[in-house]
């Protein structure tokens, strides 16, 4: 019995380990709800699970057994949940799904018992990593051996084998079977390392894009600032430069009219001396 666990825990974990090298690497987890048989020696196990989980969420295993005979007694079905790491298998759950006493007469595969169906929720550490949760189930059977012993009563021994007996007598011996078999399970969606690494990388730089948009902003914010005083200085000089020229024509007209009236002084002063030296180089009479 040790040898076989043995055994089947080193199987257990080398299937961990490849599960672990063949794990999809997606990052997005999906609820997609897959299906796989385990052969045990007496029973079918239909094991249902979801085909990723996300740690720190529970994942609900569905279980539906069918025996393989009509008159198997199953004593004990277990499953015991695993994952592995660099550092070796870690037990995540472990249940009894049936646990019949011994030597009882609770067969399976009959009108009265029939299939067993059972559902099973285990919850995935929040530091578990990227791998592959797998499941050990274990069955114990029993087998009932019947002995019988002829009584035939107080009759000649050499008569014995002409009579029937008055009664048979029962002597039952048990023996039991083990088997185990391992079934895969969800598939761990974990960060790694390297996902951590560029999550704080893109982070600073989603920092840095914020800081520049809000430096951008602010740029922005002072070149609107800057073409507002231009286009209020622009006005203020095209108006002084119409207020220039008004003037300037202003200054011309006035120039224009000083002359204008100077000629016209210089022209009655000349005009007054003309008239007056004629009058004085007139004969007197």
């Amino acid at each position: 019995m040790n040898e076989v666990k043995s055994r089947s825990i080193s199987f257990l974990a080398a299937v961990v380990l490849v599960s672990i090298l063949l794990a999809p690497t997606s990052a997005q987890s999906t609820q997609t709800q897959v299906s796989y048989t385990v052969n045990l020696n007496s029973f079918n196990l239909k094991v249902t699970y979801p085909s990723e989980v996300t740690p720190g969420n529970n994942v609900t295993i569905s279980i539906l057994g069918t025996p393989k005979a009509a008159d198997v007694y199953l004593q004990t079905l277990t499953v015991t949940v695993y994952y592995a790491d660099a550092s070796g298998l870690h037990q995540l759950a472990s249940q009894a799904l049936v646990n019949n006493q011994a030597n009882s007469y609770s067969y399976y595969g009959t009108s009265m018992t029939g299939n067993i169906t059972k559902t099973l929720s285990v919850n995935i550490p929040q530091n578990a990593p990227r791998t592959s949760l797998v499941a050990l189930f274990s069955e114990t059977t029993q087998f009932n051996n019947y002995n019988y012993y002829d009584d035939y009563g107080p009759y000649p021994f050499s008569y014995w084998y002409y009579r029937d007996p008055i009664f048979l007598s029962y002597y039952p011996s048990y023996s039991e079977e083990t088997d185990q078999a391992i079934s895969p399970l969800s598939y761990i969606n974990a960060t790694t390392p390297e996902y951590v690494a560029l999550q704080s990388e893109y982070q600073q730089l989603q920092q840095q894009l914020n800081h520049a948009q809000t430096q951008n902003q602010q740029l922005q914010t002072s070149i609107t600032q800057q073409n507002a005083t231009i286009s209020q200085l622009n006005q203020q000089l095209t108006s002084a430069n119409t207020n220039s020229q008004n003037y300037e024509t202003a200054a011309v007209l006035f120039a224009i009219i000083a002359v204008a009236l100077a000629v016209l002084s210089i022209y009655e002063i000349r005009s007054k001396g003309k008239l007056k030296t004629s009058n004085e180089t007139k004969p007197s009479a």
